[in-house]
């Protein structure tokens, strides 16, 4: 399947859709939510890489559920909240660039036509549509906050294989609010809570928490929802309203050390100071994600120039 042969008008025109931004009302939550898996658009160009449409709903393509719970979540905690509106077979924007399954080519032996032999033009091009748009957007929206989780949701099975935990929280040492939101969780007793699980960040990297969490010192986590469990507004409500108390109490304990670091910017390092010290959006720092070591994983898996936004109800 050939590249589209695309104008940088065309480009530009097709980045605007990349990105759609919930903006919190007047007094909004130190926390950012992103949520880089919500949409299973493909570019029109590139004529749905090749599958049928019915590949578009399935897990490959996108993490079903986790746009919706991320708007109800942004609701609750009124919080700002950036989604990516293409797919990640089109380009997995939480993976670095040159991984494999950046543009993975095949579904479990399936082969996606339109990423087999990608030209570096048609990376580079894939990368201005879809990852640049998030990152920008992103970059503007946490400036100032110290916190950003990132959602995602799972299949309940894989390779044959039922999965236990109904919330995986993924966390570092150095994300620091890993091991509260854990025991918020686990201390409610309304899920079983996986310790990162399904999938382990100790021993594998993520590019987004990679390049706007740690990278800035920032605290963060991804969070990973079984999707049979948001499959109706009253299940996502459930599981907004067990992550809303858990999320709150361990970022609110964030603000006292913010409070210092604002009364005393030397604190920060370089990066962290540059990150969060209200500049434009051309002045903010590009920070870049360290190589990722990990193999193929087991994974089956708006404020821009010009953005779309939506605000949540208040």
């Amino acid at each position: 399947m050939s590249a589209p042969d695309l104008s940088e008008a065309r480009l530009a025109e097709l980045a605007k859709d990349a990105v759609r931004t919930i903006v919190a009302p007047a007094a909004p939550s130190p926390v950012l939510l992103i949520c880089e898996h919500a949409g299973n658009v493909v570019p029109a160009p590139w004529r749905n890489l090749g599958l049928a449409a019915d590949f578009l709903d399935t897990h490959f393509a996108w993490d079903a559920g986790a746009a919706a719970l991320t708007e109800a979540l942004a609701a609750k905690l009124k919080a700002t909240a950036v989604l990516a509106a293409y797919s990640r077979l089109f380009l997995d924007i939480n993976r670095f660039p040159g991984e494999w399954d950046c543009c993975r080519p095949d579904l479990a032996g399936i082969p996606v036509p339109a990423n087999l032999d990608i030209h570096d033009r048609e990376r580079a091009q894939r990368e201005k549509i879809a990852r640049a748009p998030f990152d920008q957007a992103v970059s503007i929206w946490l400036c100032g906050r110290p916190a950003v989780i990132s959602i995602h949701t799972f299949t309940p099975i894989v390779a044959g294989k039922s999965r236990d935990p109904e919330i995986g929280v993924l966390w570092r040492e150095e994300c620091r609010i890993g091991p509260p939101v854990l025991k918020a969780l686990r201390e409610q007793g309304r899920y079983v809570i996986g310790n990162n699980e399904p999938y382990d960040w100790r021993t594998s990297d993520g590019y987004t928490l990679r390049r706007h969490g740690l990278d800035h010192g920032l605290a963060c986590l991804y969070l990973e929802i079984r999707n049979d469990l948001l499959t109706t507004p009253q299940g996502i409500g459930r599981v907004a309203d067990a992550l809303v108390p858990a999320l709150g109490a361990a970022v609110g304990a964030l603000q006292p050390e913010q409070d210092a670091a604002e009364r005393d910017p030397g604190q920060r390092d370089p990066g962290q100071r540059a990150g969060r010290n209200g500049k434009s959006e051309d002045d903010l720092p590009i920070s870049k994600g360290s190589p990722s070591r990990r193999g193929p994983p087991d994974r089956r898996r708006e404020d821009s120039r010009n953005p779309k936004i939506q605000r949540p109800d208040t």
